[in-house]
C-alpha cells in the first residue's frame, strides 16, 4: 500500500484515469488488471495497448490487442494476442489466449462490491519446444539430445544426428558426464577427457622385444626381473603406426567433445534467458493455463477499487500465483487518475507500479497513457504504455 500511496501524487501529475463515475464502469480499462465488470450478451469491447520497455540492458516494445464479448447473461468470452519486438530483431507473435468470463456477483446484491472470475489458456509461440526441454528432449546444434539426471546428480546426454557422421548415415553417442576425468594423469585430450596412451613398441605384443632371460643376461645373468627395460626399437615403427592407425581410427572426440561443450552452455544460456519468467504470473513464452478471481468496490462513487488474485500453471510445471490491485480516481466526468500494481507473491519475481490516465472523449470510446517502473530485479526499469478501448 505505502506504493500505491506514493504514486498517486506522480499518476495525477501524469494524466487520466478510467470513466466519468463509478457508475458509468465500462469493464477491463486497467491497464494491469482485469475488473469485475462482464459485458450484456451481444456487447463488447475492442482493446489495444502498446508499450515501451527499458529493460536495463535492452529496450523491447509490445503490442496486445484483443476484443471481448457478451454470449450469455453474466457470461462473455475474450481473445487477447501478444506480439514483441526485441532490441535489434523484427516484430514477432508472442501468444494468443483465449478465455471465458464470469460476472459472480449475487443478484439484487445492495452492498457495492462486485465479483467475477476468469478462465484462459495461453497458446505461446515456441511453447512446444520449451514443453520438450521441461520433459528432457531439447534439440541443440541440429541435433537432438535426451538428457537424465540420476540421485547422484550424473547428467547422462544421448545425441543423435540425421546427418552423417564419419562413414555411417547417423550416430548415437552417449555419454556420462560424470564419468568424465579432467586433468588426470595419462594423457588428456584437447577438452581435457581422458585418452589412453598408445603401446609403445617393445610391449608384450611386439614380437622383436627382448625376453626377460635376454635382458638378465645383458645385465649379467643376476636376475630374470628387470629393473627397467629400454625398449627395443621396432623395425618398422612408421609403418606398424600406419597399420595401426588405419585398421583401428583414433575417434574424434575431442573436436566433438569440445563443440558438444560449447553446444551445451549456449544451449543453457538460451534457455536461462527465455526463461526469465518462468515460474511468474508475468510468463508469456510457456503454453499455460490462467485464472484470475476479481474483486471490485466503490469505495465512493467516484472512486473505485479493484483487486486480482491470479494464478497461471504451465505445462509441465507448478503454479505461479500473484496479485493485482489499482485505485481510479475520477477527478471530472470523462477524465480519472490512478495507479496500478501487479506482481508475483514471491518478492524477488516480477513487479511493477504504474500511475495512469484515462480520458473518455466520447461514451464509446476511451483513452488511456501510464507509466510505471519495476520494483525488482527480474523487471523491467521503466515502462511507458499507451492504449485505447472502444465499446459496442
Amino acid at each position: 500500500m505505502k506504493i500505491l500511496f506514493s504514486l498517486l501524487p506522480l499518476s495525477i501529475l501524469l494524466t487520466v484515469a478510467f470513466t466519468p463515475s463509478a457508475q458509468a464502469h465500462h469493464g477491463q480499462e486497467f491497464f494491469l488488471l482485469n475488473d469485475a465488470k462482464v459485458q450484456s450478451p451481444g456487447s463488447g469491447l475492442i482493446q489495444s495497448t502498446f508499450s515501451f520497455s527499458d529493460e536495463g540492458y535492452a529496450d523491447s516494445l509490445r503490442l496486445t490487442s484483443g476484443i471481448i464479448i457478451g454470449v450469455l447473461p453474466r457470461t462473455a468470452i475474450s481473445v487477447i494476442g501478444d506480439f514483441s519486438q526485441e532490441e535489434g530483431e523484427n516484430w514477432s507473435y508472442r501468444s494468443i489466449e483465449p478465455s471465458l468470463l464470469f460476472d459472480l456477483t449475487p443478484k439484487n446484491f445492495r452492498l457495492p462490491v462486485r465479483f467475477g472470475v476468469s478462465f484462459g489458456y495461453q497458446f505461446a509461440e515456441g511453447g512446444n519446444e520449451v514443453l520438450e526441454h521441461s520433459l528432457g528432449v531439447t534439440a541443440v546444434s541440429g541435433e537432438t539430445m535426451e538428457h537424465s539426471h540420476t540421485e547422484s546428480e550424473s547428467e547422462t546426454h544421448t545425441h543423435s544426428s540425421g546427418s552423417g557422421t564419419g562413414l555411417g548415415g547417423s550416430s548415437t553417442e552417449p555419454h556420462d558426464h560424470s564419468t568424465h576425468d579432467h586433468g588426470t594423469a595419462g594423457g588428456t585430450g584437447g577438452n581435457g577427457a581422458t585418452t589412453t596412451p598408445p603401446t609403445l613398441p617393445g610391449g608384450e605384443n611386439n614380437p622383436d622385444a627382448l625376453t626377460p632371460d635376454e635382458i638378465a643376461a645383458m645385465n649379467g645373468g643376476g636376475t630374470s626381473t628387470p629393473a627397467t627395460p629400454a625398449p627395443a626399437p621396432a623395425p618398422s615403427t612408421t609403418a606398424a603406426t600406419k597399420s595401426k592407425s588405419s585398421s583401428n581410427p583414433t575417434p574424434k572426440t575431442s573436436s566433438k567433445s569440445a563443440s558438444t561443450a560449447y553446444d551445451h552452455a549456449d544451449a543453457a544460456d538460451a534457455h536461462a534467458h527465455s526463461h526469465s519468467h518462468e515460474n511468474s504470473i508475468h510468463n508469456h513464452d510457456d503454453n499455460l493455463f490462467t485464472s484470475r478471481f476479481t474483486f471490485e468496490a466503490d469505495l465512493t462513487q467516484s472512486t473505485l477499487l479493484v483487486g486480482n488474485l491470479i494464478c497461471v500453471v504451465p505445462e509441465g510445471g507448478s503454479a505461479a500465483w500473484g496479485y493485482g490491485v489499482g485505485l481510479r480516481q475520477r477527478l471530472r466526468p470523462g477524465l480519472s487518475v490512478g495507479v496500478e500494481a501487479l506482481g508475483d507473491f514471491d518478492r524477488h519475481g516480477y513487479q511493477e507500479a504504474l500511475g495512469a490516465v484515462y480520458w473518455e472523449p466520447m461514451h464509446h470510446l476511451i483513452l488511456k497513457v501510464g507509466a510505471g517502473t519495476g520494483l525488482s530485479a527480474t523487471s523491467p526499469d521503466a515502462t511507458v504504455r499507451a492504449g485505447l478501448l472502444w465499446m459496442f
